[in-house]
């Protein structure tokens, strides 16, 4: 969503700088790309932990740095201190998990530093919610902004058309995410449908755990393990049904981008995953993580090929609706925008 921002962003309003606090990967190449300025503040222990937000601070206040977006919830944390001992004007919190690791203390944190916060943006309502009833936030101080898609990003066609079942999953490979749900529904959904096909895109933690379970189901013939993909859109044009089984989530970009593709969606009743998918709409949402519900849920669109392509309709519909980046990008600017005018920032 960053790279998104980066590619619409009025850079004759805004300078826009990308501050990590991890070195490698992707991100930070196509960041800089798009003309961010990439920061570095490296953190590998806990020493380092405390003199990266010593740097942030001193950054801020070199560069005069108006606005600070943070995300995560201890580079929230951090971040807030760092813009308060730099005197940045304004210090805008993301919300864009529900962080359902929480405990009572990551709470009162919050609320410890909630005072230097000028306010919380949150991508989906449940996180708004979570926000007000967990962390005694005040809701005043949030607003939701929803991820928004853009619809000239597909520029690859559907390639699998009345071919055999392809189902997929995109999303990192960690004990979140359960892709050993879709591992374990395999079985049920080939019992039906000899001829189908899976593919697990991503990398993370769990890779070799999943790896091990479909061999041990005598399933390696049947799924393409594809690790981390610079560009999924050759993926979703081969998909059939895209599923997201997840403990905990915000408002997936991997469903946005599945929708606008027109794939059914079979995805956790969690987070922001239902302001996306109408049940029995633009998908299926899954009341529990169980491998059985999740096979009956993929064979039901795969038996309906017209209610298949009526969701696939529907679905792009809702996105092009609800979830446009023009949309985003323009929540978003208009926010930073107003609470520099309310600073005497700009006119």
């Amino acid at each position: 969503m960053i790279l998104r921002f980066l590619d619409r962003v009025d850079q004759q309003h805004f300078a826009v700088f990308i501050g990590a606090f991890f070195p490698g990967g992707e991100f930070l190449n196509e960041a800089k790309k798009r003309g961010a300025q990439i920061v570095l503040f490296k953190i590998t222990n806990a020493i380092h932990f405390f003199s990266a937000f010593i740097k942030l601070s001193r950054f801020l206040k070199k560069n005069k740095i108006d606005i600070i977006h943070l995300y995560g919830f201890w580079t929230n944390i951090g971040g807030r201190i760092a813009a308060k001992l730099a005197r940045t004007p304004i210090i805008i919190s993301g919300q864009r998990t529900e962080d359902s690791w929480r405990k009572p203390i990551h709470s009162w944190l919050d609320r410890l530093t909630l005072r230097w916060v000028d306010l919380y943006i949150s991508v989906f309502h449940k996180g708004k919610e979570l926000l007000i009833k967990r962390d005694r936030i005040p809701e005043n101080k949030i607003i939701v902004v929803h991820n928004g898609i853009d619809l000239t990003w597909v520029n690859t066609e559907r390639q699998n058309k009345g071919q055999l079942p392809m189902i997929g999953m995109i999303a990192a490979q960690n004990r979140f995410k359960r892709q050993d749900l879709l591992i374990q529904a395999a079985p049920k959904i080939l019992e039906s449908f000899p001829q189908a096909n899976f593919v697990l895109a991503g990398s993370g933690c769990t890779i070799d755990k999943n790896i091990k379970l479909i061999s041990s189901l005598g399933l390696t013939s049947y799924f393409i393990m594809s690790g981390f993909v610079k560009d999924v859109r050759q993926i979703l044009s081969n998909l059939t049904v895209f599923v997201l089984t997840t403990n905990s989530e915000g408002l997936p970009v991997s469903i946005l981008e599945a929708m606008v593709f027109g794939i059914p969606v079979v995805a956790s009743r969690v987070g922001g995953i239902p302001e996306l998918v109408e049940d029995r709409v633009t998908g299926i949402l899954l009341k529990s993580n169980n491998a059985n519900e999740l096979a009956s849920a993929i064979i039901e669109i795969l038996e309906n090929p017209a209610k298949a392509k009526w969701m696939s309709k529907a679905a792009k519909e809702r996105v092009k609706k609800y979830f446009t980046i023009e949309q985003m990008m323009g929540q978003l600017e208009f926010i930073y925008q107003s609470l520099a005018k309310r600073k005497g920032l700009i006119e």
